[in-house]
């Protein structure tokens, strides 16, 4: 139970990661490589398969509803709250005092902003995940179905997603739900018929590996696009590759994190970073409103350039969106111990 539990905490830190460096590209599509993009796009898909995975493996076996929504709203729901007023009034102040907007124009700049019950563009997540545990009987109802059923399901929703992409700015929550939902059920189903799935190991992780290769090269180089494919639920724009790679990439990086999970030591900053990923996911968006805030004001302004620049500047990016948001959960742990998970989740 150890392993596996450390794994998962491996795969969070993991998750996380590649989420921040995917907001880190710098240069997107101008610049940056566009294989290494696509691949580092869109790693929120490890979010959901790891909540599927944990609903199945810890909640489902004593579920009980009221309890089990009170405790997402205080471990995720308030801390987005509390850190989208932050980022909040941080817009407000930059509308007010550098851009100097009227009133009029600020007030429509917050409904803007807030119309899509998100404020920092990465946490349109937690809307997202928020429905998701409501429904949350009805996923415990397939958890009972037949493995021929599930595995079904499983297969029409996939493929209604692959077809129906991400919503414009991830603001529609069932339109994200129908295209997300498939990564949730496949964690639950990991959860449930582990043994089947550690048995078959070898075996799932050479296909996976395949439909990551297969699907960046045609991404990349036949039907070109740049990271995630964003339009209307009922518009067709061909497959989403980027949803049959996410798949694949799911079970290699749980690969590896099995793998570290065996050895003698744990990896004690990989487990930490997994144990505040939350925290991390909610603040990081803050220290790329201050990187915009600031570079103008010492003089930087966007830098263009080819491989190298794209991949160094990406690189200044991430060290300061991802341990400036370490080091600022560690402070606000400190400060506050026991309320600091109401405030960033951690």
């Amino acid at each position: 139970m150890k392993t596996r539990l450390l794994e998962f905490d491996y795969m969070r830190a993991v998750a996380i990661i590649l989420i921040v460096l995917g907001h880190s590209v710098y240069n997107s599509g101008k610049g940056f490589p566009l294989l290494l993009e696509n691949l580092l796009r869109g790693g929120t898909a490890v979010f959901v398969f790891i909540s599927g995975f944990f609903l199945h493996a810890i909640f489902a076996q004593r579920f009980e509803y009221r309890r089990f929504m009170l405790t997402k709203f205080k471990n995720v729901y308030v801390p987005f709250l509390v850190v989208s007023l932050v980022g909040l009034v941080a817009l407000v102040s930059i509308w007010v005092f550098r851009d100097h907007f009227p009133a009029a124009k600020v007030g429509m700049n917050v409904f803007h902003t807030v119309k899509n019950f998100y404020v920092l563009y990465p946490h349109w997540y937690i809307p997202f995940i928020m429905v998701v545990f409501l429904l949350t009987p009805v996923f415990l109802a397939y958890l009972k179905l037949p493995i021929g059923q599930q595995l079904f399901l499983l297969a029409m929703l996939s493929v209604l997603a692959v077809f129906v992409h991400r919503p414009h700015g991830n603001a529609n929550v069932m339109h994200s739900i129908a295209y997300y939902v498939p990564y949730y059920l496949l964690g639950m189903l990991y959860s449930q018929y582990q043994p089947w799935f550690l048995r078959h190991k070898k075996g799932i992780l050479v296909v996976s590996v395949m439909s990551v290769i297969i699907a960046l090269i045609g991404q990349t180089y036949i039907w070109v696009w740049v990271g995630n494919s964003h339009k209307d639920f009922f518009e067709f724009r061909g497959v989403d590759l980027q949803f049959i790679q996410k798949l694949g990439l799911c079970f290699i990086l749980l690969a590896i994190c099995q793998y570290w999970a065996r050895a003698k030591t744990e990896i004690h900053q990989l487990k930490e970073i997994g144990n505040i990923s939350f925290a991390i996911f909610f603040i990081h968006p803050l220290f790329t409103l201050l990187i915009n805030v600031v570079s103008p004001l010492i003089g930087l302004k966007k830098i263009s350039g080819g491989v190298f620049i794209s991949m160094g500047m990406t690189a200044v990016m991430f060290l300061i969106m991802f341990y400036g948001s370490i080091y600022a959960t560690r402070m606000i742990r400190a400060a506050w111990p026991g309320k600091s998970r109401w405030l960033i989740g951690a």
